[in-house]
């Protein structure tokens, strides 16, 4: 049989299937490849600007929180008998009433000026605490360099003064680092918020909350990857928090501010003083006059989509080229089973059926070559039916003449070779041509299969028994001596002696003769 196949053309089935997967991958490569790119932006988009919005409502929560502490220290302070009592005391002398008559009642402002100045010492974040009049005037104040530096307030601070709260001044700036200030005060009352006093303010230092701003940096990717820049509401920077890189330039320009406030909340392009690409958002405080801006690297936000960018003609090329060697092995695990199918075949042809075809697959192909392994593999069992029959006394179950033969040659070859010795019982039945003429060949076969049993019984795995011919045994003893091989065929000859053979309801007696032959290594 012709097995050489023909070198397929370009129009062969391979070829078509590797054509028609390129084509159809390359159309839906470049299609779902854009959609993913613009839906992927605009996801990184939502959950960038949604990030922001979150930390920016960090920021003011803690910052809020920052001035609930603040609030609660100032009415703790404003609490002290201390600043009441004298205070009372030089309000009812007239301090405030009389200008004149201040100096006899100084003692009363040093008391509390010693008292502020304890606290200040106790807190460092505060820098300067002030005592000031129903009108705005300034008392008492706690040791500082600049002790008579004015308190900065609007102009209506009075009037928007909520007797149940704090309040607040406007951010200056001191010191060569423009180190930021905010006065945060609270009214003092006597005798159940009946009697105003006067207003116990406090000065704090704005770059105490340059932790609660890096913490609420939405993420560092690297230098200059996040930011956030607190303002006034009139556009004035007052803290920023940057990265180690930028520290103290703030970057965001006060009109791009105001831009980004006509759309709070929303996330925004733009470019920082040095040109660099910045994705960001501004939000209002709802408690202070400020705002925030939080922003971060445009680069390192769609960095993952900048490479996506690029890497999408590779990925398609590469889906391509996948696609391409995909169909080529399906085309090729379609021809493969077939080519071993038909090997298999030819095999058994020639009459092998030690032949197994693999089954890589479950489907159709898979089926016939099980089908195939079934067929062959009942072959060989009906072929080693045929070489039992072949070598296998059929009435007796032992090794026929040939097969008995065989393993005589088999034991002649290991002796040869590896010097073992082996015996053998040559056995004749006695008088069995007279047990056939007396009781018929039927009671014969029997007496043959029952003396095949005792032989069974008795001898070893190690040996081999067979039926020589007619009413005559070989066996072959392996690993034994003369000496041994006279005691085995002695207790056969007595079994057999004693044993009462049965066909129906005949039973008789039988004896055998056995002769002994031993192969030495001496021989």
């Amino acid at each position: 049989m012709d097995t050489q196949q023909k070198k397929p053309g370009f129009h062969s089935i391979r070829n078509r299937i590797l054509l028609f997967s390129i084509l159809v991958t390359l159309v839906p490569s470049c299609g779902m490849g854009w959609f993913w790119f613009d839906l992927s932006r605009k996801a990184t988009t939502e959950k960038t600007e949604q990030k922001l919005i979150d930390s920016a409502g960090i920021v003011e929560r803690e910052i809020s929180l920052w001035f609930k502490e603040r609030n609660y220290d100032l009415r703790v302070f404003a609490n002290s008998f201390v600043i009441l009592d004298n205070l009372r005391r030089y309000n009812a002398e007239g301090g405030i009433l009389d200008p004149s008559s201040a100096a006899k009642h100084q003692v009363h402002l040093a008391n509390i000026a010693k008292y502020l100045t304890l606290i200040q010492k106790q807190f460092p974040l505060y820098r300067r605490l002030v005592l000031l009049d129903r009108n705005g005037k300034m008392l008492a104040t706690s040791d500082s360099p600049d002790p008579d530096r004015a308190l900065v307030f609007s102009a209506d601070w009075q009037t928007r003064i909520d007797a149940s709260r704090y309040f607040t001044g406007e951010v200056s700036f001191i010191g060569k680092e423009a180190t930021p200030l905010m006065p945060v005060g609270v009214s003092l009352f006597s005798g159940g918020k009946e009697a105003h006093l006067g207003f116990l303010v406090m000065e704090v230092e704005l770059d105490e909350l340059l932790p609660l701003l890096r913490a609420s940096l939405p993420r560092a990717y690297g230098a200059g990857a996040g930011r956030i820049v607190l303002f006034t509401a009139d556009g004035r920077p007052f803290l920023a928090a940057n990265p180690p890189d930028i520290r103290g330039r703030q970057h965001i320009a006060p009109p791009q501010v105001g831009k980004m406030l006509a759309t709070p909340r929303r996330l925004q392009a733009f470019v920082d003083e040095e040109e660099t690409r910045l994705v960001g958002l501004a939000s209002p405080f709802s408690n202070l006059p400020w705002n925030l801006v939080i922003a971060e690297n445009a680069d390192e936000v769609f960095a993952g989509l900048n490479q996506a960018r690029d890497r999408i003609v590779l990925i398609t090329l590469l889906l391509t080229i996948a696609i391409g060697g995909t169909a080529t092995i399906v085309a090729s695990q379609i021809i493969i089973p077939l080519q071993a199918l038909t090997d298999g075949v030819m095999q058994v042809g020639r009459g092998d059926l030690e032949v197994t075809v693999p089954i890589l697959r479950d489907d159709e192909l898979g089926l016939v070559s099980g089908m195939f392994n079934e067929m062959v593999s009942r072959l060989k069992e009906n072929q080693a039916k045929l070489e039992l029959m072949a070598t296998t006394d059929s009435l007796t179950g032992l090794a026929n003449r040939k097969q008995i033969m065989a393993d005589l040659a088999a034991h002649l070859e290991h002796h040869r070779r590896y010097g073992t010795d082996f015996s053998l019982l040559m056995i004749d039945i006695d008088y069995f041509k007279r047990i056939n003429d007396s009781h018929g060949h039927l009671v014969g076969d029997a007496v043959l299969v029952q003396l095949a049993q005792v032989f069974q019984e008795i001898l070893r795995s190690l040996d081999s028994a067979g039926r020589y011919g007619g009413e005559e045994f070989l066996i072959i003893l392996g690993r034994i001596d003369n000496r041994q091989a006279l005691q085995t065929a002695e207790r056969i000859r007595q079994v057999v002696d004693q044993h009462v053979f049965v066909c129906g309801d005949i039973s008789l007696h039988a004896t055998v003769s056995i002769g002994v032959a031993g192969i030495l290594v001496e021989e």
